[in-house]
């Protein structure tokens, strides 16, 4: 057995030198590409997706809603034309002419909306990608513009911040944006109710200094600015504790009684920052007691602190109720 297949390898290696096998390799080849140029004279019918692009729209208009970003259309062509046709695809998008097809009626300030048939225009479509082929059907079979008019409008711009302190540091006052408007274009039915663009969250850790952080604008893909990104500056600064005392306010008393209470007033005590220490006074604050609350089951009645100044934190008083004596006038 072994002597055979040395025998059969040494005649195997004996052909090639002979060039048989060579010449059966060539021959092999020469055929299949004259099958191959054969198949590509016959006709076929196949599928390709074909990118879209729309031109010429409405002025002073946008279009609104998602539209087709392919045609699927199911053609007739010979194979050459056809295998040529999926190689220049890429490069060959469908050209839908927003205004030709809707006859300029979308230019119309009262019209928002217009329909058409793909299949109305396949021979157009051909023309766009080659003469050699045929549009047997396109999908999707219709395709409708929805177009809204265009308008400008100065937007505020909102920070989003996202910000822990470091220990004894505040906020010195809110977050500003620079700019803190912008102009912004898009659809009237969008920016006639927007009154304010969001930015990216700024997230900072243990802030113990006044930082400048540039922040990317939040845009609903409708709309269009020049402006994409803004400064958010974030003023910090140390707090210090401030304490005061303020007399007790009683509401709703009748005008035919005395009411004092005991004690007459409360102790307040809050965290602020040092720039507003100064600024901060006990008549920034108000201690009420309700009298319409009084019932005779309450012996005492409760302290409510109202009109907290903003620029305060860790606001605490005591006490949170008081005894009180009712005469009559």
């Amino acid at each position: 057995m072994f002597i055979r297949v040395i025998a059969y390898i040494k005649t195997e290696i004996k052909a090639i030198r002979n060039g048989r096998a060579f010449v059966f390799i060539v021959c092999l080849a020469l055929a299949s590409f004259l099958w191959f140029l054969n198949a590509l004279e016959k006709r076929y019918t196949d599928h390709i997706a074909v990118p879209v692009k729309y031109t010429n729209l409405p002025i002073n208009k946008e279009l609104t809603g998602k539209l087709p970003e392919k045609l699927d259309l199911t053609v007739d062509a010979l194979g050459y034309s056809l295998l040529r046709l999926k190689f220049s695809l890429a490069l060959s998008p469908i050209l839908i002419d927003v205004n030709e097809l809707s006859n300029n009626l979308l230019e119309n300030s009262y019209i928002s909306k217009y329909s058409f048939s793909t299949n109305g225009h396949k021979e157009e479509f051909a023309k766009q990608l080659t003469n050699e082929i045929g549009i047997l059907n396109i999908r999707p079979d219709s395709i409708t513009f929805k177009v809204s008019r265009v308008i400008e409008k100065l937007v505020k711009v909102h920070p989003v911040i996202e910000v822990s302190f470091a220990r004894e540091f505040i906020l010195q006052k809110p977050p500003s944006a620079n700019p803190s408007s912008i102009l912004v274009r898009g659809p009237v039915e969008i920016l006639d109710t927007l009154n304010e663009i969001y930015t990216s969250p700024v997230e900072v850790k243990n802030l113990s200094q006044t930082i400048v952080h540039n922040a990317s604008l939040l845009f609903p893909s409708e709309l269009k600015s020049n402006t994409d990104k803004i400064s958010v500056v974030i003023a910090v600064e140390q707090c210090t504790e401030a304490k005061f005392e303020i007399p007790v306010i009683i509401l709703n008393r009748p005008d035919n009684l005395s009411i004092k209470t005991f004690p007459s007033k409360v102790k307040v005590a809050c965290r602020v920052g040092i720039s507003q220490f100064n600024k901060l006074n006990n008549s920034r604050f108000k201690a009420v007691i309700d009298y319409s609350k009084y019932s005779n089951i309450l012996s005492k009645l409760p302290v409510t602190l109202i009109d907290i100044p903003d620029n305060v934190l860790s606001v605490d008083y005591f006490p949170k109720e008081v005894d009180f004596i009712v005469e009559r006038k």
